[in-house]
Order: C-alpha cells, then sequence, then structure tokens
C-alpha cells in the first residue's frame, strides 16, 4: 500500500489517501463511497498513532476502491500527475543515521582532496578517517549499539517535485538519497518506508563537523521526503533495493540500499535509551554509496531535473533552482557552470 499526502490545484488543504494504480484517492472520499467511517484514517497522526488497526481500515478502504474505481468521479480520483504530493507523513522528528561506511569513505575522501592544505580542516578529516577505519568497541551486555546521527530541520521538510532554493553560500550543492523510516508506535514501530533526499550544501561541511551541521543541511526544503509512504509488506526486503539517480534524463548516479549495516530494529533500540519515539518520526539510515557527487567528486548543475528512484518506494523528484543573486565565495575551486553566478555583478 502507497500512503500519501496531496493536495489539489491551488488548495492549501491536504488530503490523506493512497495510491490507487496512477489516481490519487482520499480516504474521505472512499469513506464516503462504502459508508464505513474510521477517525483513524483522519490525517497521518492519527494513522501512525492507532497502527495496526489503521493499516487494516486503510487496506479494506483500498481493497474496495481497486475493484470499484470505474465508478469514482475524475475530481475524486485525479491522477497522481495533477496532484502536489507532499511529505507522506506530517512529521514528528527526523533523525538522520550514518549507516553507511563506503559513502562515508567516499565522502571523506573527495573533502580531502580539498582540504588537504588547510591547517584547521585537514586534522578534522584525519580523524573522521581513523575512526572510520577504527573497529567500534562492543556494547556492554543488555545495552544496543550506540548508533551516530544528527538531528535535522523539520521546518525545512517538503514532499516530491519541488524546486529546491539554491543557497548563494555554497557553489557544491548535492543530493544525497537516503532509506527513511517511518515510526508508527509500540504496537507497530515500523510503519512504512519512503525515500529521503538530504540535500547538502559540501564545500561548507567540513567547518561544521564540529558545532553541528547548519549551512550544510539546514537550508530551505533541504528535507526532502516521498512519493510515498510504502506499508513494508509491499516493500518486501528494503534492505535490497537498486537505487538509481537521473540528471535531465540521464542515469548519473547508481547504488543499492544493501550496503546498510544496520536495521530499523536497531535504530529504535537505541534512540530508546534516551526517551519514547514519537509517531511520525522519521529516520534516514545514512546516504546510499556511490549516488551523490561528494561519493564522485562529480556534482550536479543549476537548473538541474533529478530523479531519485529506489526499486520499490518509487521516484522522488526535484530541481536545484538557480542562483538568485551572486554566489559567496567559495571554499573549494569553483567549477566552470558556477562561475557565471560569481561573476555576477
Amino acid at each position: 500500500m502507497k500512503l500519501i499526502r496531496f493536495v489539489v490545484g491551488d488548495s492549501s488543504k491536504p488530503h490523506f489517501g493512497v495510491a490507487i494504480g496512477n489516481w490519487a484517492v482520499a480516504f474521505s472520499i472512499l469513506q464516503g463511497k462504502t459508508g464505513k467511517m474510521h477517525p483513524e484514517l483522519a490525517d497521518s497522526r492519527a494513522y501512525l498513532s492507532k497502527l495496526p488497526q489503521s493499516e487494516q481500515a486503510a487496506k479494506e478502504l483500498l481493497a474496495w476502491g481497486e475493484e470499484h474505481l470505474g465508478e469514482l468521479r475524475e475530481e475524486e480520483k485525479p491522477s497522481l500527475n495533477s496532484v502536489r504530493l507532499l511529505e507522506p507523513v506530517e512529521v514528528a522528528a527526523l533523525f538522520d543515521f550514518a549507516l553507511t561506511p563506503r559513502h562515508l569513505k567516499n565522502s571523506g575522501e573527495t573533502m580531502m582532496k580539498y582540504e588537504k592544505d588547510n591547517p584547521q580542516t585537514a586534522p578534522l578529516l584525519q580523524a573522521f578517517a581513523k575512526a572510520l577505519l577504527s573497529k567500534s568497541p562492543q556494547p556492554s551486555a543488555g545495552q544496543p549499539e550506540p548508533l551516530s546521527y544528527y538531528k535535522s530541520n523539520i521546518n525545512s521538510v517538503v514532499g516530491d517535485g519541488e524546486a529546491i532554493p539554491w543557497p548563494l553560500y555554497t557553489s557544491r550543492l548535492d543530493v544525497e538519497p537516503e532509506l527513511a523510516v517511518v515510526y508508527g508506535n509500540d504496537r507497530q514501530p515500523v510503519a512504512g518506508f519512503c525515500i529521503f533526499n538530504d540535500v547538502s550544501a559540501r564545500d561548507v561541511q567540513v567547518p561544521e563537523f564540529i558545532g553541528g551541521f547548519c549551512r550544510t543541511k539546514d537550508m530551505a526544503k533541504g528535507n526532502q521526503l516521498g512519493p510515498y509512504l510504502v506499508t513494508q509488506d509491499e516493500v518486501g526486503d528494503p534492505y535490497d533495493q537498486k537505487v538509481t539517480v537521473t540528471v535531465d534524463g540521464k542515469v548519473r548516479y547508481q547504488g543499492s540500499t544493501s550496503e546498510i549495516n544496520h536495521k530499523a530494529e536497531d535504530i529504535f533500540s537505541w534512540l530508546e535509551t534516551m526517551g519514547p519515539i514519537k509517531s511520525g518520526s522519521v529516520m534516514g539510515f545514512g546516504t546510499i554509496p556511490d549516488c551523490t557527487g561528494l561519493d564522485h567528486d562529480d556534482f550536479i548543475d543549476p537548473n538541474a531535473e533529478i530523479e531519485i528512484t529506489f526499486e520499490r518506494l518509487g521516484t522522488l523528484r526535484c530541481r536545484l533552482e538557480e542562483p538568485v543573486g551572486k554566489l559567496l565565495p567559495s571554499r573549494w575551486p569553483v567549477r566552470p557552470p558556477l562561475q557565471k553566478y560569481h561573476a555576477q555583478s
């Protein structure tokens, strides 16, 4: 089942519903047609807090909708291409973990290429590399393994098909395809999975290793989720999915979720040592190796149309907008396609 939140036309009212083929159908429509009312399907918050019974109710309505789709009027089943897909859940908290070691290794090598002569940042990267290569200590008996994460800016969460503003302080804006799990409740912790695009400004990242990723990660529309929340039965094995990134219609990066080295249950166990997890919390597992500009030192230019596809999670689309003013000086050499944005008067 593919759960969606969507807006039709110029309306600001979000609908909570389900994708049926190429159509978006609100649960309110399906409940009205069947006469079966489910308060737990009023919105994503109610759905997540009432799992697992809310999932069962949703699947029953989905089954009716699949059978009777032809009976719905056009305005009751707008096409997915005609609606704006929001982030699939109302996000309570957003955590990003670092559970893909090869991406971290690739990233460190690219960063060192540009930071090796900087006496302030080169030692940071050397220490980072040493920590990556060292074996993690075993946790104490009965304790979950500590997992590194940072807290993301939930004020910058957006859905599918967004135009991402290019911050004037960076000349190396990058996509970061990740697998994300959505937390339901203590009765059904895994509500489902979606794609997470953690947009990142790479040439300002290293100095923020100390103090936190601020300008690196917290830009407007910098946390993209979607296009659906896919339930676990339809996902199959979330840790065995091909990942493809296309730029302007051409395949640019490819990878696999098989390189994620911990599962959702490990994340939940670690977070619960600090306190209860709230329904609607979203956790990214870490960037899929080989699927970013930083992995290859091969960065995307402004105005690029990007599609991030996970084998059974759909395709999350965005466009990196052109800078709307002169870019600030970069800490790294300016790539030729960006030079015109530095030369503006």
